[in-house]
């Protein structure tokens, strides 16, 4: 058996020392009071972790843990002597142990590249190893392709691949042309609009039977960036059909404005502390007193300040890459893409934007709201796992004191998902457990610092998650996927299919004739396939009637379909993602927005500027051109 203890030890007084009036009893009874309890703690095959400072999620001190299986079987503080009677003892003396973190709002698809990079590949298995790596042991997805992250969850659920615990919102509400999707997107995946109350129903109709973790909204009033808003009516209507229906709404907001609105309409969980203006003393009393809860995000606006002053010191680190595509620090790298995120009005802006963010942090703390933690992952500069380090570093530095800003990357955040089983060690709780170097109750940044990380009790090898190792995630690999079936890599597919750009089982495609008529050959650089068949849905190109002023573009033989807009038009360069303005398609050859022509004459406006329509239905498999 093996002797540890974690308190006071008294041996060998030779005299009495009077120190207070209940010691008059004498040296013996003094000894007795003091004495410490032996508890008996491990089993066979349990972990104890012993000699480090345990933060359980609420108090901090030194203690013994034993993880028995995927639980925490005890934990005993330093008020008792511990007997260890089986399992493996480690050492973490010097070190701190604690929940494993819980980041309450990713993007699990973004690359936090800067916002002009194009990144096609699907880097969701790299950021999910950059989350265990960091000791973010579960994270709520909250804007994401449903029919890719419901997926993903599911088979994290089901054991199928290593990854931390996932919770997700799947698709935004918004109204059409209102954040994100200002330019236009595919309808219903990644954002759903409502313009009225009477657009709720349908909505919940689609959504629900995804079993979605939250209900996230957006509420975005932002005066700097004028787009469509999202009415009272509706966000009572979503607040009533999402309560009615036991889910719990979570409201993306940018203003203090956007509270109230939330506040006067039921919803309390808020994504984002308003950066566009400073919430009032007299606002942070009323959200304290109706329960709300403040995810405030820093890591974002601090993301963009550190890009706009050269400040994004990490990039400089040879170890980023273990957790960072190669082709995203290049990208973060590169003149040309942070050409409009550096100018000297950008900076400005910025500053103005993270030090309004901070000062309402502040404020809500003083208020007694509930501030619990996130980082918007996926955005420029914020890297999935290693930001949420930081993260809790921002909320001491605005002014949170170090085991807060811990508990609210921990208990709080798990208390906000409704899963008490999470984000604390305690007897029964679900053993995510995390261990880093020095004492984080005094310094957070010691969370950078990982020694060990167990995973539903399993200790994981770090070293091996790390990107240029290159392992699979996936304990059971899948195989044999349909057509139209959601696929997450090619090699989940069917013979003669692949993984598609919208991550469906299609067949495998290498020239335009390859597909029925009706679906497009679309080549993706990151599939080993190269092309699979896409079907079209059949948009009007002269029409432009796609829903949230979606672009409806041409695919090739025969198909067209609603796709992302951006911009651009009449020879003006294409956005990033190489989209265009409806109307207009990019041209890959040249990197220019060219306007779509009927060289029939019969429908649409003739081409402007003297240029000719020059007829491209031979590729189109329909009557259409291009003015050129």
């Amino acid at each position: 058996m093996h002797r540890t203890s974690l308190g006071l030890v008294f041996a060998g007084l030779s005299s009495c020392v009077l120190v207070a009036s209940t010691w008059l009893a004498g040296c013996g009874a003094a000894e007795r009071s003091l004495s410490l309890e032996s508890i008996e703690v491990g089993c066979a095959g349990c972990t104890v972790l012993t000699g480090g400072t345990v933060f359980d999620g609420s108090r901090a001190g030194r203690a013994t843990v034993v993880i028995d299986g995927d639980k925490v079987r005890q934990v005993v503080f330093n008020e008792h002597e511990v007997e260890v009677t089986g399992g493996e003892v480690v050492d973490v003396s010097g070190k701190t142990v604690l929940p494993g973190l819980i980041d309450l709002h990713v993007h699990s698809l973004s690359v936090a590249g800067p916002y002009d990079y194009y990144d096609g590949e699907l880097h969701l298995e790299d950021h999910t190893k950059a989350m265990l790596r960091a000791g973010v042991t579960s994270y709520l997805d909250l804007g994401s392709s449903q029919r890719v992250i419901f997926e993903q969850r599911a088979r994290a659920r089901a054991g199928e691949i290593l990854a931390p615990q996932l919770f997700a919102a799947g698709p935004l509400l918004t109204p059409t042309g209102g954040h994100p999707c200002t330019q236009g997107a595919p309808p219903g995946d990644f954002c759903v609009f409502i313009d009225s109350p009477a657009d709720v129903g349908d909505a919940f109709a689609a959504l629900l039977p995804r079993e979605p973790d939250v209900i996230k909204i957006v509420i975005d009033s932002d005066g700097a960036r004028p787009r469509p808003q999202i009415s009272d009516a509706s966000i009572a209507a979503i607040e009533e059909a999402a309560s009615a229906a036991g889910f719990r709404v979570i409201a993306h907001v940018a203003e203090a404005a956007d509270i109230e609105a939330a506040l006067d309409a039921g919803v309390t969980l808020f994504a984002h502390i308003p950066d566009q203006d400073l919430i009032s003393p007299e606002l942070a009393r009323r959200m304290a007193a109706a329960g709300a809860v403040v995810v405030p995000t820093l890591s974002v606006m601090d993301g963009l300040y550190r890009i706009a002053h050269g400040e994004l010191d990490e990039l400089d680190d040879p170890a980023l890459r273990d957790d960072v595509p190669a082709d995203v620090i290049a990208a973060l790298r590169d003149p040309s893409l942070l050409a409009e995120t550096t100018t000297a009005r950008y900076r400005e802006l910025v500053k103005g934007w993270r030090d309004h963010a901070v000062a309402n942090v502040h404020t809500v703390v003083q208020a007694g709201v509930t501030v619990a933690a996130g980082t918007d992952a996926g955005n420029p500069g914020v890297f999935h796992g290693i930001a949420m380090r930081r993260e809790v570093a921002l909320l001491v530095e605005a002014g949170m004191p170090p085991i807060d800003a811990l508990a609210a990357a921990t208990r709080t955040a798990a208390d906000v998902l409704g899963r008490p089983d999470l984000g604390r060690i305690e007897e029964g709780a679900l053993a995510d457990v995390l261990v880093v170097d020095g004492d984080a109750l005094t310094d957070v940044r010691a969370l950078e610092r990982v020694s060990r990380i167990y995973k539903s009790g399993v200790l994981l090898e770090r070293d091996a998650l790390a990107l240029p190792r290159g392992t699979s995630l996936a304990k059971q690999p899948r195989t044999g996927a349909r057509p139209g079936e959601t696929c997450l890599a090619a090699s989940e597919c069917g013979d003669a299919l692949s993984c598609s750009l919208d991550q469906r089982c299609a067949a495998i495609c290498d020239r335009p004739s390859a597909c029925a008529p009706g679906s497009a050959c679309l080549f993706d650089g990151g599939s080993p396939t190269g092309g699979s068949c896409a079907e079209g849905d059949g948009c009007d190109l002269f029409a432009q009637a796609c829903e949230n002023g979606a672009a409806c573009v041409f695919l090739g033989n025969g198909a067209t379909s609603c796709w992302y807009a951006g911009a651009g038009s009449g020879g003006q360069p294409c956005d990033a993602s190489f989209t265009c303005a409806p109307g207009s398609v990019c041209d890959p050859e040249t990197d220019t927005c060219k306007d779509l022509c009927d060289p029939r004459g019969e429908r649409g406006e003739a081409c402007p500027g003297g240029k000719k329509c020059v007829d491209r239905s031979a590729f189109a498999g329909l009557p259409v051109g291009l003015c050129e």
